[in-house]
């Protein structure tokens, strides 16, 4: 959805390209002839801007820019000579030709700006932003919309700052940042002025529009039933048919997508009839894209997967060349349809790659983006703009290494006694049976996988940490904060990983110390499932169900609510919704509690991880100990489900 917002952007300044031109070569030919009739004047010069707009995309457009620029300096026309600028700019932008549109930008930078000319300044520095988005210098693009949107605040221009926030949601939504990019994206509109032409107001909505759908945020209905009356409003004064068409297949396509999202598709079949009558085949192909998206998804819903991937497939056939991340989340998508259909043997290899891909993607415009903050240390117009908070931002500094260093030195000390702990009982494990031996080589191959995961996130604690010590004077304070959340995130996650291995290894040598208390277990389950909804929201649904009134248990409160809760929730970050379905019964011959979570996340096969594997040795040991059993079953019909037991008669 956000590369998609980005192809509507370049839509816009291209006009729809030759998707809404209506000219014929007739038509300029008869245009060319009135022009060698024009006097050497502003009719002449406006001549050239309509048979620049008949097919802004071809070559021939640019010659006659060309011209125009030649007789606008003629004339000494400031402002068609802006004019001619701003729209080489446009053309370059519209073929994807970085080098010539910072070289048009520069241009236009210094005449708009010496000229006062500021709507042309500030319409060329959102496509040169756009352009800096587009390919992946993304905090290169921050940090100039934010001069942008200084500069516009200083000339007290409103379009000017509305644009600049443009720019910055759009940097923020394509690396995740969505309540900084929805907060951007709403701070645009409404610095619309109340004159703003139809046009501006429209697409500064539709960006809105679009941001809030691809973060699903929570105002999402209010703003698409705002963009729907300014569409009534706007389209009541006779605007072409088939922008009218583009703007309410959009319009109707977010509002099924997001009854669809929420479960809800019976309230999204009337604006599917309505996406029907409003779709053709000239129609904006990210339009088109989302169309089949969206029937893809509702197809998948209702349960007819055949056509759900048929669409499927048209979305991948229209965005997969124009789309990066988005590309691989449409493949995501088909795949998931697969696995739906039940043709996994299509759908595991598909998953893999397309992982696979995601990761490599996120990891390469991560990597981008810290060596864009190292080059950014250099340029010295960024210094003196800063200069008057040095003194402010040492203090931050200080307060942050400090901060770093209290967070870095007993993580540090602990992953030191773990490793020196690990290689004493190796040591002492050489002495013993071969049994040991191998039970010693398993571990050995354990903490070859789990280094990785340590080394990710103390890297980037120490990364950050020595970005925010290399150049003190540079960071603002938006910058430090993020670099703040960053080490905070890593160094909680590591933590959370020490933690894990500390806790599997005392489990292992039998060293655990267990603190146990009288409980009843329906409260408890009951506590957990409101522990669920709280960490979870929305992305997981606990359904309960017990044949048991009371039972009071001797148990390790917390580790037996750690075990239990973890086999609910997601162990990685994910999106997706899940409905956990969570049986609780007593077996009395062996005076057991018998516990089975279907669908639960913890045994989905696909989110296997070294993490998810931690967590089982823990739930395992913890269970066996207390004289329970524990029972992964990935592949059961009813979904992947686990079982465990756990005794409720008497315990030592």
């Amino acid at each position: 959805m956000k590369r998609i917002l980005i192809l509507l952007i370049i839509l816009i300044y291209s006009g729809g390209a030759k998707l809404l031109s209506n000219s014929s070569t007739s038509a300029k030919d008869s245009l060319l002839k009135v022009l060698e009739t024009l006097p050497a004047d502003t009719t002449r010069l406006d001549m050239f801007i309509t048979l620049v707009h008949l097919d802004p995309m071809s070559p021939s457009s640019l010659t006659f820019l060309d011209q125009m620029l030649e007789e606008a300096i003629q004339q000494d026309n400031k402002y068609y000579e802006c004019y001619a600028v701003y729209s080489h700019l446009v053309y370059y932008f519209n073929h994807q030709d970085e080098e010539n549109v910072n070289l048009w930008m520069e241009k236009l930078e210094k005449l708009a700006l010496e000229n006062k000319f500021h709507d042309f300044y500030f319409l060329g520095k959102r496509v040169h932003i756009t352009m800096r988005i587009i390919a992946h210098k993304i905090e290169y693009s921050i940090t100039e919309a934010e001069e942008m949107y200084e500069l516009a605040q200083k000339l007290n221009h409103p379009l000017g700052m509305s644009r600049a926030k443009l720019c910055m949601m759009t940097a923020y939504l394509m690396t995740m940042r969505n309540k900084e990019g929805i907060e951007a994206g709403k701070e645009a509109y409404r610095l619309l002025p109340p004159d703003a032409p139809f046009s501006t107001r429209k697409d500064v909505l539709q960006e809105l529009v679009l941001g809030c759908s691809s973060t699903k945020d929570k105002d999402l209905m209010k703003v698409l039933d705002e963009y729907r009356s300014f569409l009534d409003k706007m389209y009541s004064n006779h605007y072409p048919v088939l922008s009218k068409k583009n703007a309410y297949l959009l319009l109707e396509s977010l509002y099924a997508d997001y009854y669809i999202y929420h479960g809800r598709t019976e309230e999204a079949v009337p604006y599917l009839k309505e996406m029907d009558k409003n779709f053709f085949s000239e129609c904006y192909i990210p339009c088109r894209g989302l169309y089949y998206d969206v029937y893809s998804r509702y197809y998948k819903a209702i349960h007819e997967y055949d056509k759900a991937l048929v669409c499927a497939d048209s979305t991948i056939s229209l965005l997969s060349n124009i789309a990066d991340n988005d590309g691989l989340n449409i493949g995501i998508n088909r795949a998931s349809i697969l696995v739906d259909a039940g043709r996994l043997d299509e759908a595991i290899p598909l998953f893999q790659k397309l992982l696979a891909q995601k990761d490599t993607f996120h990891r390469n415009l991560s990597t981008s983006q810290i060596n864009e903050i190292y080059e950014m240390y250099n340029i010295n117009n960024l210094i003196l703009e800063k200069e008057q908070h040095k003194t402010m931002k040492r203090y931050i500094i200080i307060a942050v290494i400090a901060i770093a260093l209290l967070i870095l030195i007993p993580s540090t000390i602990r992953i030191y006694s773990v490793r020196k702990r690990l290689k004493k009982e190796e040591e002492e494990c050489r002495a013993m049976s071969m049994i040991a031996e191998e039970a010693n080589e398993v571990k050995s191959r354990f903490l070859a996988n789990m280094s990785y995961n340590i080394r990710i996130p103390l890297n980037n604690v120490l990364g950050f940490s020595q970005l925010m010590t290399t150049d003190v004077e540079n960071i603002d304070a938006t910058q430090w904060k993020a670099y703040t959340e960053i080490i905070q995130a890593n160094s909680a996650e590591l933590i959370q990983l020490v933690n894990d291995v500390l806790d599997l290894s005392r489990l292992e040598a039998g060293k655990t110390k267990w603190q146990l208390d009288e409980c009843e277990i329906i409260q408890l389950c009951s506590d957990i499932t409101s522990m669920v909804h709280m960490k979870c929201g929305d992305k997981i649904y606990i359904n309960f169900y017990s044949d048991i009134d009371v039972q009071m248990i001797t148990a390790d409160n917390n580790r037996l609510t750690q075990v239990i809760l973890s086999t609910l929730i997601y162990a990685d970050p994910c999106e997706k919704s899940r409905n956990v379905s969570f049986y609780l019964n007593r077996d009395n011959e062996r005076k057991m509690l018998v516990f089975r979570i279907v669908n639960s996340p913890l045994a989905d096969a696909q989110l296997q991880t070294q993490k998810t594997e931690i967590r089982h040795n823990i739930n395992r040991m913890t269970i066996e100990y207390f004289g329970g059993t524990y029972t992964i079953e990935p592949n059961a019909a009813t979904g992947a489900t686990i079982s465990f037991t756990y005794p409720y008669g008497n315990q030592t």
